[in-house]
């Protein structure tokens, strides 16, 4: 402790305030919302598994009333032969929504333990479009916190 008496009060703030820059300033997420969602449809296509980030999202879904399924539908091959031939192939799902997650471990300068950098996209199956987009680094914790505001936020009835 007699370290510290040499150092003035200014300089335990200073170096104080330094440090809380430097914990928080690591942390960050953008979240782009397109569109709304239907809460009277809440079916979502998720990524298997429960580890991590991918877990943490699914719980806050399954927590807010949303029923999860893992499987997309089959693929599906339509169209027409004649003379003017046309064959259409795509992906079908059972859900109104999907859900793509990818998350790394980073340490990008940060001093706390867990951080990670992630990349969230929620798409409308019924429209095709994406409703929402989150990225950023931070920690995993804090990453489920924002998607189940982002969600609460941009759920409509």
């Amino acid at each position: 402790m007699q370290f510290i008496k040499p150092l003035s009060k200014k300089l335990i703030a200073f170096l104080t305030i330094v440090l809380m820059t430097v914990l928080a300033g690591c942390a960050s997420t953008d979240i782009q919302s397109y569109d709304s969602i239907d809460g009277t449809s809440k079916t979502v296509t998720v990524p298997p598994g429960g580890y991590g980030l991918t877990g943490g999202i699914k719980k806050a879904l399954s927590d807010r009333g949303w029923k999860l399924v893992v499987d997309r539908g089959p693929s599906v091959t339509e169209g027409s032969i004649g003379e003017n031939t046309q064959i259409n192939q795509y992906d079908s799902f059972k859900t109104r929504y999907r859900l793509s997650v990818f998350s790394y471990p980073t340490t990008d300068g940060c001093i706390t333990l867990n951080t990670i950098g992630f990349d969230i996209s929620f798409v409308d199956n019924q429209t095709g479009s994406e409703v929402f987009t989150m990225a950023g680094l931070g920690c995993e914790k804090d990453a489920i916190e924002d998607f189940g505001k982002a969600i609460d936020s941009i759920t409509t009835n």
